[in-house]
């Protein structure tokens, strides 16, 4: 009875998770190549490099996707259990609420322990390469980006204009070197093509003249007429380029790479606390190994004998060169404690995406039979997802300004979101009210709102 009751949630979960994450998936593919658009068109990209590029990012996609789909499948199987009454009965026959979420749980564990392997271990590596073939892309200049009309400088030595782009080819085509050419080049021609070969551009011209004058000669003057004529220009990064790079974000490290990383900056903050120490013992505004109050200091100032000049002179400038040395030293540390704070927010945050998705089963459950099967249930699912992850942002922030521990503001989220859950479960379980849908849907129908009030007759 069990056993059966535990395979015929997991079906009433697996088939709206794939749904919504092949639905949400494709929702933030499409706002991606939306707003990537700009880098990878008149680039002369061949499909197959656009999407290796649309794959690479795919996977920082599904890191985000995945957490959500979770929450949006349990909003949907147990308000669709709860609509048509089969909480209810499971409930009369003595299953206790925290039984019927096992599965839900169960399910959560199974797709948070992929999601933190793919974090951890391939999401990293696919950022990389993600970001280095980006930057490719971005280097790499247009083929031809010509517009009838105006005048195109993007070639490095001539300037280009088209009348109008037929099928046939150019019409109307009109090129001139540019001012800083020893040799001036102007040519215009009825109709033309172009075509690109390895790092140049050809233009193949028909029906035209060419002029050219010497600028070092000017009284050799030449004016040529042509039937046909080629024009070859060489130009840089037409042709993708890709490399290698052994740089990574933080973004694009695994665990292992950034406690190491942590270590390193954690050794070089010792040293430079051993270099402040050593300031200290070294000036003699100082007594002993530890720093002063400023009374002792100015008392100390007083006593130091400097020949051939004041003694405030020498004391402000002995002070002043102490200072800077230690304010240089506090910087370093603040530097080396920032990079710290960095690799521990990702490496947290990393952790967390992961049971994030225990987390939403936790709030989705009780929530799910409280609202039922609704048009909202969608709605509710992506608020939550977005108050969850705009805490998680507003907490990488403060954990990068030190101002909160990059630990703590990682899993606060999650923290604040089980205990909310847990609490609605332990109300649903005792079937009490915690949200009044009716009043809820009410209030959010903009309907019901009232701007002015209404007269009575």
């Amino acid at each position: 009875m069990i056993k059966t009751i535990d395979k015929y949630i997991f079906r009433e979960l697996l088939t709206p998770f794939m749904y919504s994450l092949l639905v949400l998936t494709m929702i933030f593919l499409v706002n991606f190549i939306i707003r990537a658009m700009d880098r990878i068109l008149g680039k002369g990209l061949s499909f197959f490099v656009i999407l290796e590029y649309i794959a690479l990012n795919l996977a920082w996609i599904l890191a985000l996707a995945i957490p959500l789909s979770v929450l949006v499948a349990v909003l949907l199987a147990y308000g669709r259990l709860a609509t048509d009454h089969e909480v209810t009965a499971m409930r009369s026959g003595g299953i206790s609420l925290p039984r019927i979420m096992t599965p839900a749980l169960v399910f959560a564990l199974l797709v948070g322990s992929f999601t933190f392997y793919f974090n951890t271990s391939i999401l990293p590596d696919v950022n990389h390469r993600a970001r280095l073939l980006g930057s490719d892309i971005y280097r790499k200049r247009p083929d031809m980006d010509i517009v009838p009309g105006y005048f195109i400088d993007d070639l490095p030595d001539y300037n280009i204009r088209v009348n109008e782009i037929t099928e046939a080819g150019l019409q109307g085509v009109i090129i001139f070197s540019k001012s800083d050419q020893r040799e001036q080049v102007s040519i215009f021609a009825e109709s033309g093509r172009t075509e690109t070969a390895g790092g140049q551009i050809i233009f193949t011209l028909y029906n035209g003249e060419k002029h050219l004058l010497d600028l070092d000669k000017l009284d050799d003057y030449q004016r040529e007429y042509f039937d046909s004529t080629r024009l070859t220009v060489k130009v840089n990064n037409l042709e993708l380029k890709r490399r290698e790079s052994a740089v990574r974000g933080d973004r694009e490290m695994t665990p292992e790479m950034m406690y190491k990383r942590i270590d390193e900056n954690k050794e070089r903050y010792n040293r430079t606390l051993d270099r402040m120490h050593a300031i200290r013992l070294n000036s003699p505004l100082f007594n002993g190994d530890s720093l002063v109050d400023m009374m002792a200091v100015m008392d100390t100032l007083r006593r130091i004998p400097v020949a051939g000049k004041t003694n405030v002179e020498a004391r402000t400038k002995v002070w002043n060169r102490t200072v800077d040395k230690l304010e240089s030293q506090e910087r370093l540390l603040n530097s080396y404690m920032k990079q710290v704070n960095k690799y521990l927010v990702e490496i947290h945050k990393k952790y967390a995406m992961a049971v994030t998705c225990i987390v939403f089963v936790l709030v989705g459950v009780p929530l799910g039979i409280m609202t039922r099967k609704s048009s909202g249930t969608i709605g509710v699912a992506i608020g939550m997802f977005f108050i969850y992850w705009a805490a998680l942002i507003a907490g990488e922030e403060l954990a990068d300004r030190r101002m909160v521990d990059p630990v703590l503001a990682m899993w606060a989220p999650n923290g604040i979101m089980a205990v909310v859950g847990l609490w609605i479960s332990y109300q649903v379980s005792r079937e009490r009210t915690v949200i009044n849908i009716i009043w809820l849907k009410t209030l959010i129908n903009p309907r019901n709102w009232r701007i002015f009030p209404t007269k009575k007759s």
